[in-house]
This record gives structure tokens, sequence and C-alpha cells, in this order.
């Protein structure tokens, strides 16, 4: 079958693959879309952790051909949605109602499932691999659906929808009047300012450069826009709360300044959701970020976490001033 090989920093392409037999507790996939994500290009330039060469891609849509004997979520013929993180139900974490730490994410980031038309073999980026027409997933990273939606939809349930929404309603938990601001409206952003609308959130602010998603934000529910290259934007959301800050600021430019204004810009007690990803390499220091706002942090909720945060996790978390 047809892939998008990564075989190291810079080279990629399409390349001829040979699958191997699906495990027990695996399924066999054709691949009808797939959606692409900031993470995909930080694999391409070999800041992930899953070794060259790599298919990468982490969200799809397609249909179950062959099911292992040990699969019971889905069967044969199936639609379904290809999920970018595992959740197996069965490990320490998630039974302690931790699903975002399944030891199947980060314990399952070197995963082989094939090999190219060399005999090299092929990891699958992340453990799950969406850019190519077949492919062999875990049967926790698949999700049985029955939906008329096309195809190019259905495929960014997998990564952008759903993390945006569970930013917003699982991790910040957004009330109705809260306050929110959402830092970068690219893909996640946007599904983020429309969660918070959903939530019942009160003024939404749009923090974001580029004019056309700005525009966009507004229409899928904005109240206020803003251009950081007006001015200080944590100064402007400021100005627009009585100088307190907004209750609820979710980061989503994968960039490490982007974090610290989100810190920088939420009230005293208010609720802090970076989600982006820079590299393995960028971390932050919170402790200095709150001191610079003037509030202090402190580490609450399920999913605890170290002072020093390293943006390269695809876990979300939760922080409060």
């Amino acid at each position: 079958m047809k892939a998008a090989v990564a075989s190291g920093t810079g080279q990629f392409g399409i390349r001829d693959v040979t699958l191997r037999e699906p495990s027990a507790d695996e399924v066999l996939v054709r691949l009808d879309a797939a959606a692409m994500c900031i993470t995909d290009t930080l694999s391409l330039d070999g800041h992930g952790l899953t070794p060259f060469p790599l298919i990468p891609g982490h969200s799809a849509t397609g249909v179950v051909e062959q099911a292992g004997t040990g699969v019971r979520r889905v069967r044969e013929g199936d639609q379904v949605i290809v999920v970018g993180s595992a959740q197996c139900g069965n490990c320490y974490y998630c039974v302690r109602h931790s699903p975002g730490a399944c030891e199947q994410i980060l314990g399952g980031m070197v995963r082989p499932i094939g090999v190219d038309e060399t005999g090299v073999t092929v990891h699958a980026d992340g453990g799950v691999a969406t850019l190519a027409e077949q492919m062999i997933y875990r049967e926790s990273n698949v999700v049985a659906v029955q939906s008329d939606s096309p195809p190019e939809h259905l495929a960014m349930l997998g990564c952008g929808i759903v993390s945006g929404l569970g930013a917003v309603i699982e991790v910040a938990q957004v009330q109705p009047g809260d306050s929110v601001a959402v830092v970068g409206c690219g893909h996640l952003g946007l599904w983020m300012i429309q969660a918070a609308r959903l939530a019942g959130a009160g003024t939404v602010f749009a923090v974001e450069p580029t004019e056309s998603r700005r525009l966009l934000a507004g229409r899928l529910g904005a109240d206020v826009t803003i251009d950081p290259a007006d001015g200080n934007p944590v100064d402007a959301v400021k100005e627009l709360t009585d100088g307190r800050g907004v209750d609820v600021a979710l980061e989503a430019a994968g960039q490490t300044a982007a974090m610290e204004q989100a810190f920088a810009m939420t009230r005293g007690g208010g609720t802090v959701v970076p989600t982006g990803m820079e590299s393995l390499s960028r971390q932050d220091d919170h402790e200095a970020i709150c001191r610079q706002s003037g509030s202090h942090h402190r580490r609450r909720g399920r999913n605890r976490t170290s002072h020093r945060l390293s943006t390269g996790t695809r876990g979300r978390h939760r922080h409060r001033h």
C-alpha cells in the first residue's frame, strides 16, 4: 500500500509500505481521510519521540477491514474515527479516571507497523499514523461511528475537535458567564471558541495575528478579536475586564510566548489551559510567569504537573493561579 513516509528530517515522500499482520488486539483500517496537525510537522522536523522512518498523522476516518480475535469495540465493516490518543481502559491511569495518561500513549510511541520497499522497518508516528491508504491500529485508537458527514469532516474528530472541546468543557470546565480568552486561532483555537459559546461563556476574546483567522473567530463566536500587532494583548484583555483578567485562558498557538500571555491575562484564582507544543526541548517556568502576572500558581486537578511543564506533551494540563 502507499503511504507518506518520512525517512529523516526533510526527507518526506510517497512510498510503498508492506504492513505486518495485525495482532489479536489490533484492527486493519482502510483510510478515507486524514487531518493534519502541528505535531505532524514537529515529527517531520525530528522533534518527535518516534524514530525514522515513520508515517505521520494521528486523526482520520475509515472502515475496518480486519479485526483481531481479541477486539471487542469494533468489527469488520464498521466506520471508525481514528483518534490521536489511546485509552485502553485497563492500565493504572485509565482505571483511575486519568485516560490522558494512558500507558499506551507515551509507552506506545515506538510502534513498528511494516517495512518499506528496501526492507527497512517503518514506524507509526506517535503509535498511530494516518497518512496512508491502510493502517493497523490498536483497538483503543478507534471509535465506531455512524454518520453521513463527509470523511474530511469526520477526520477532524480524532484530534482538533475533541481536543478543543475537551480543553474547554472537561479541563477548564468553563461555566455560564465566564470570560474566556483563546490565544491562537488556528484549527484548535477555533474549536475552543465554539466550545466556549456552547458552554455559555460570557465574553470570549480571540488573540490571533492573522487577519483571516480573526475574522473567522468572530464569525464562530468570539466577541472581541485582538491583533497582537496593535499592542500588548494582555493589556487589551485586562482593560476590558476591569483590570482583573479573564476567568479562563486557553493557549492554542503552540508557542511559549503565547503560553506566557495566557497566564498573564488570567485573573487571580482563574484557570489556564496550555495546549501548545513548540518542541520537546522548550520548557516554561510557570512560577516565574505567575510572579510576573501578580498571581500565585497552585497545582490542582487530576492532572498534576511539575512546576516546569514541557510543552512537548500531548496531554492537556489545567493550572489555577
